[in-house]
């Protein structure tokens, strides 16, 4: 008890010595708790992005490495049909059956031709059905099957119900609101639906359900480009989409993917694994001109300003770590020198060597708790204004980046639609964080506030210690 008490008296009696020394280890340890709490906020944020975007494959006809490189020419509008570069459908389930994967959505969509009712935009073009259902027409419209009908991109945002229900069975169809109003369908009504491409592939559906469709950006951007060219075609409008279930799609007796756009997506338990997947998939038979790939791209754009924040964070402590801790050691070190008298007369008095280093350490052990309590209030109180300025400035330097990009200004024409080559499209960063202070910060901080009071003292200890007393009297001038 008396060391520490005498401790306590030696913090009183070094009153400027000590506060430098309580200012450097505290401007660290704010430090600290700020940058761990951003960074462990943000490394969950990260990865779950990653877990949502590069888990997920995309196995699909590597346009832009194929069609720009010469070996190889791959058409949209007759890829499929020439037999060369087909995958069939077995094998687009085979791929599926894999120990890297924790999840397959499967969609295809088929351009269609509507037999007993009317397209949007058929009468802008001046067109209505033919009259003979044997022959293969024109696509007005698509005909999408999904395996996930609670999936599907949109509903809860820009589509909704108007009326019915979600299919769930085969031969369920749900429609446009636009659809429905210009041919007077309702829930219970059928229709039929026909390949454009593959003569005999009919659909005779039910429909259950009716939703609004709201245009998002990128089928405005869309549309607005159509206008500026002059021209519009039905198969071109979101609003002649109608979605039914994959099994529905996939009962007209498809062999192979001819006629369909396949968007089979693969969901991966690890990231890490998609080398691994990539070689099991090429093993069963999957041609060079497929890619197998993630977002990475989207992953990059959503997730850079957060990377980049925390690195920046990081940084900035681990520099601030480094300073302080020559600075406590110049600190600690000057100050034993001039405590050399009095580790004397103790020594002298019959104090061993390890009480009286117990008493320095316990200087630095009260100077470092009583910043250690400061600390963590303060920095609690600035993480988050610290991490939403931080934020905010990277998604405004990635905005002005991608802006400045002439990899996102691209447009080209690929299936009857307008496309861009940015795979980001449509991504956007992460732009909000919220950070708290958590238990693994505390401890973390605990023992980085250990690891600062060890240093502002142990160097000094060693030092100190290996006089004799009797040497250390003589040399006290």
């Amino acid at each position: 008890m008396y060391i520490i008490s005498n401790a306590i008296k030696n913090l009183v009696r070094n009153k400027g010595r000590n506060i430098l020394i309580a200012a450097v280890t505290l401007v660290i340890i704010i430090s600290a708790v700020v940058t761990l709490t951003i960074n462990n906020a943000s490394s969950i944020i990260i990865d779950e992005a990653r877990l949502d975007i590069a888990s997920r494959v995309d196995i699909s006809v590597d346009l832009f490495t194929h069609g720009r490189d010469g070996r190889q020419t791959v058409d949209l509008f007759t890829h499929g049909r020439d037999g060369r570069q087909t995958l069939t459908i077995d094998q687009y389930v085979s791929f599926a059956d894999s120990d890297y994967l924790r999840h397959t959505t499967f969609q295809a969509e088929m351009q269609a031709w509507f037999g007993n009712f009317y397209a949007v935009g058929d009468f802008e073009m001046g067109m209505t059905p033919p009259p003979d259902p044997s022959m293969v027409h024109s696509p007005v419209g698509k005909l999408i099957g999904h395996s996930e009908p609670n999936n599907i991109s949109g509903f809860g945002t820009y589509r909704n119900f108007v009326a019915g229900r979600m299919f769930e069975a085969m031969n369920e169809a749900i429609i446009t609101e636009e659809l429905a109003v210009l041919n007077g369908l309702s829930v219970g009504d059928t229709i039929y639906v026909e390949s454009a491409f593959q003569a005999g592939k009919r659909f005779e559906l039910e429909v259950v359900g009716i939703f609004s469709h709201v245009a998002d950006e990128m089928e405005e951007w869309q549309s607005s480009i159509w206008e500026m060219m002059g021209f519009s075609l039905p198969m071109m409008i979101s609003q002649n989409e109608i979605f039914v279930s994959f099994e529905t799609l996939m009962a007209a007796g498809w062999e192979t993917a001819d006629g369909l756009d396949m968007r089979l997506e693969y969901y991966l338990r690890n990231p890490d694994d998609l080398p691994r997947f990539e070689a099991e998939v090429r093993a069963k038979g999957l041609p060079d001109v497929f890619g197998v790939t993630i977002n990475q791209a989207a992953l990059d754009r959503v997730t850079g300003p957060l990377d980049s924040m925390r690195s920046a964070a990081m940084t900035f402590t681990i520099v601030i770590l480094i300073l302080g801790a020559i600075v406590l050691v110049l600190v600690s070190y000057l100050a034993i020198r001039e405590r050399k008298y009095e580790v004397g007369v103790l020594r002298a008095m019959g104090m061993e060597r390890g009480k009286i280093a117990f008493g320095i350490f316990s200087e630095a052990i009260i100077i470092t708790a009583l910043c250690l309590v400061l600390g963590l209030g303060v920095g609690a109180a600035i993480s988050q204004p610290m991490a939403d300025t931080l934020l905010a400035g990277e998604v405004e330097a990635q905005i002005e980046s991608v802006a400045a990009s002439d990899e996102g200004g691209r447009v080209l024409m690929a299936g009857g639609q307008v496309q861009t080559d940015d795979p980001a499209s449509g991504y956007r960063a992460i732009s909000e964080i919220e950070v708290a202070v958590g238990m693994d910060v505390i401890v973390q901080i605990i023992l980085i506030a250990l690891a600062l009071a060890a240093i502002s003292s142990v160097i000094g200890i060693i030092r100190i210690t290996q006089y004799e007393p009797l040497k250390i009297l003589r040399e006290r001038n």
